[in-house]
């Protein structure tokens, strides 16, 4: 066993696939929550789940504690909905500050007082418009976040930065992309996908309106894989960008239809697309060496509708 991990968010899209993967690993996942998953993988039933409300900084250290994790994975973000955690931060900042920052804060100070790391989830919205940059990004780029989202996320770097110097803690922040897979209920910037997805999987007419733009992507199993590459590194650096593969979304939807066997009506270009930079990845290849099993459209598609069907 190579010890428990503590997952914030834990019964949320990226939580669920975190914790498959660590029993995979040989770690003992625990999911603290605020509240209870809409749809639970079958393989973490056995599980320990916790309720916890992250803004509440004695439970939550009083929990760690108890549990006494090898690490703590926070994955915890305020949403609204299925609007999604841009849309929600965006709704109601005061609550995405609360729940993104302070929640933030709680689980490092948590980390500290149990003598172990916080790896979590940051964002490319960190980066803002794409055109304020050259060419792809690394980790020492500046950042520029156009959104409540993103500018929350910036402020957990730089407090983690902070506060890893003044409690002797590590935090390692890992700035996703555009996470989708299996699991994925809720839109937000993936609205139409979702709908195209389950669409396809009941065997329904299926269209949607494709963005044509290149954009980072990320499978939610790969997403996971990263974490854990992160929470084993020894000396992990405080920030780094991870992905999958590139590509649109008209281009992930007619792969999509193929991997279902089905005729879809997918009106490439009829809307705008997600409007980031692209990243460099190689911090994250050389020191979690760190590769993507789903590494092209097709593949990441494949398997979504697999999983999607066996549901």
């Amino acid at each position: 066993m190579n010890g428990t991990l503590l997952i914030t968010g834990g019964a949320g899209f990226v939580g669920q696939a975190v914790a498959a993967a660590a029993l995979d690993h040989g770690y003992a996942p625990v999911l603290v929550d605020v509240h209870e998953p809409r749809r639970l993988r079958p393989e973490l039933t056995e599980v320990p789940r916790h309720t916890l409300d992250l803004t509440d900084a004695t439970a939550v250290t009083e929990t760690a504690q108890r549990i006494r994790p090898r690490a703590i994975v926070h994955l915890a973000a305020y949403g609204e909905g299925g609007a999604g955690l841009a849309s929600g931060a965006s709704q109601r900042p005061d609550r995405a500050a609360h729940v993104n920052v302070c929640g933030f804060v709680h689980a490092v100070q948590a980390a500290a007082a149990v003598g172990c790391r916080v790896v979590w989830s940051s964002s490319t919205t960190v980066y803002g418009p794409p055109e304020q940059y050259a060419g792809d990004v690394d980790e020492t780029a500046p950042v520029h976040p156009a959104s409540v989202y993103g500018a929350s996320k910036v402020a957990c770097e730089e407090l983690g930065r902070v506060l890893a110097a003044q409690l002797s803690v590590e935090t390692t922040a890992l700035r996703l992309p555009l996470v989708y897979g299996p699991g994925r209920w809720y839109g937000g910037s993936q609205q139409s996908l979702v709908r195209f997805v389950a669409d396809l999987v009941a065997d329904e007419p299926a269209r949607i309106e494709a963005w044509t733009d290149v954009a980072d992507w990320m499978h939610v199993d790969d997403a996971a894989s990263a974490v854990l590459a992160a929470v084993a590194v020894a000396e992990p650096h405080q920030v780094y960008n991870v992905t999958g593969h590139r590509g649109s979304l008209a281009e992930l939807a007619t792969e999509l239809a193929a991997a279902a066997g089905a005729v879809a009506d997918v009106a490439a270009g009829t809307v705008a697309g997600v409007r980031l930079p692209l990243l460099d990845t190689r911090r994250a290849e050389r020191h979690l060496a760190f590769r993507p099993r789903y590494a092209d459209a097709a593949m990441g598609a494949a398997h979504y509708l697999h999983t999607e069907r066996q549901r």
